[in-house]
């Protein structure tokens, strides 16, 4: 399994917190799934990731949304199961062990909106991928719904509290 971690425009105004919070993210990401399984899409304004974390392989979010970073890191990263995370979140082991990782996709939601982490398997990352390309100024959260309208592939809502 990799992982995939987003950053896009709308955490660019909060920059100097979201560095802070990607080195928390970051040593709890390693310590649980190692080192050489972290990729993360980037706008420019986040270039100095790469100096921070030399280690995590950077794919460029030329659009600068969560959707399109998404989309363009299932492209790259197809050939596994993807664990996806807000770069503007705080990742937890609770938010961790909440999540379903099996042959569903799963989203991990807070009440209504997305609480930052989602699963894809690799047998659905095609479909999902094709789910994105109809959602890339939307939520997240819709791209799971156009998962299931359009092609008829379940997924697992799960729930913090």
């Amino acid at each position: 399994m990799k992982v995939l971690i987003v950053f896009y425009k709308d955490l660019e105004k909060n920059k100097g917190e979201i560095i802070d919070l990607m080195k928390k993210n970051y040593e709890l990401i390693k310590r649980k799934l190692g080192i050489d399984n972290i990729y993360a899409t980037i706008t420019e304004e986040f270039l100095e990731v790469f100096k921070l974390f030399p280690e995590i392989c950077l794919i460029n979010n030329t659009m600068g949304t969560l959707n399109f970073g998404l989309y363009k890191g299932l492209r790259k990263l197809k050939e596994d199961d993807i664990l996806v995370i807000d770069a503007g979140r705080a990742f937890s082991e609770t938010k961790f062990h909440k999540i379903p990782m099996g042959e569903f996709p799963s989203i991990l939601m807070d009440k209504e909106s997305w609480a930052g982490i989602a699963y894809i398997p690799m047998r659905e990352i095609y479909y999902f991928i094709k789910s994105l390309e109809e959602n890339f100024d939307k939520c997240i959260t819709e791209a799971f719904e156009t998962l299931k309208k359009s092609y008829g592939i379940n997924f697992i809502k799960s729930f913090i509290s």
